[in-house]
């Protein structure tokens, strides 16, 4: 019995020193890292920065809504600043504000077609643009004004787009019909030829197919280049009347820099503005006059190199 049992543990022990069962083969473990992949290149692949960002310039922009003076406390834009000064400095290229376009200078003199640059005699007289001379000399015949050396020597001068410029009241003049002209070019000298009270250059800026209609002129503040640091301003006047008469308006800067103008004659119809001004230095302004026994006023703001467009309806 003894020896049995002896027997029975020696067995057991033998049993539990048996070699163990064979583990996973490593073939068998690279086959299960090798299916990840295959799961894997099921998903999508991610979008790349360069493809989002085409794709968002690919979305349609909402086009912004210019503004409207009729509806606008004001509105601000690039204007037409297409031409330079007649006179560069040191001589005086300020226009004078004492008879602006289309005023009377309170019914003293005539109802202006232009502006002055006040000078005195022999100051050189620059193209304020690119273009061709149409004419040159003493305007003996009433072709460009309905009466004959009015303008005394003049040069005028066509730009492209239908845009004339006119050079009135000269002692010299130094270029002939048919000649190219650069921006800047010396075309002649000041002086008081014509219908001229003390030297001055009368500067126009006409437009259209006839250069030779009187009332084809534009206000040259809106086509002149401010100077550096200033904007332009333009009103107009919504009436019930069918004619233009001249208005006093006071324009105040908030430094209290007051600024006078006068809106445009009867006869002025063809343009839509009724006063205009330049060389306002940037800042707010604010615009004020009496109509019809009311009295108006707005706040408006003048950027650099920028035209500022107001419109006041006037009713009853």
């Amino acid at each position: 019995m003894t020896k049995r049992l002896a027997f029975i543990f020696l067995w057991i022990v033998l049993a539990s020193c048996s070699t163990p069962e064979p583990a996973p083969t490593p073939q068998a473990t690279q086959t299960r890292i090798i299916s990840l992949p295959t799961q894997t290149a099921t998903i999508p692949p991610p979008i790349s920065t360069a493809t989002q960002v085409f794709l968002a310039t690919d979305i349609p922009t909402e086009t912004p809504i210019p503004c409207d003076p009729l509806t606008a406390e004001f509105c601000i834009s690039e204007g037409s600043f297409l031409l330079q000064r007649p006179i560069l400095p040191p001589a005086n290229d300020v226009v004078d504000i004492s008879y602006r376009y289309g005023t009377t200078a309170k019914r003293a003199r005539d109802p202006h077609h232009g502006v002055e640059f006040l000078n005195k005699f022999g100051t050189p007289v620059h193209a304020a643009a690119d273009g061709e001379v149409v004419f040159a000399g003493l305007d003996e015949a009433a072709i460009y004004s309905p009466w004959r050396i009015f303008y005394g020597n003049m040069i005028v001068i066509r730009h492209p787009n239908g845009l004339y410029t006119l050079y009135g009241h000269l002692s010299t003049v130094d270029v002939f019909t048919g000649q190219q002209i650069s921006a800047g070019e010396k075309i002649g000298e000041i002086g008081q030829t014509g219908a001229a009270i003390g030297s001055h250059l009368h500067f126009e800026v006409r437009r259209g197919e006839d250069v030779t209609d009187y009332f084809s002129t534009q206000n040259p503040e809106l086509w002149l280049l401010p100077k550096e640091g200033t904007g332009a301003l333009s009103i107009r006047l919504i009436t019930l009347r069918d004619t233009k008469f001249e208005r006093d308006i006071v324009i105040t800067s908030e430094n209290n820099v007051p600024y006078y103008v006068t809106t445009y004659m009867r006869g002025f119809e063809h343009n839509l503005e009724d006063a205009a001004l330049t060389d306002l230095p940037s800042g707010n302004y604010r615009i004020a006059f009496i109509d019809s026994g009311s009295f108006f006023e707005r706040w408006v703001e003048v950027q650099a190199g920028k035209l500022t467009e107001v419109v006041f309806t006037i009713t009853p």
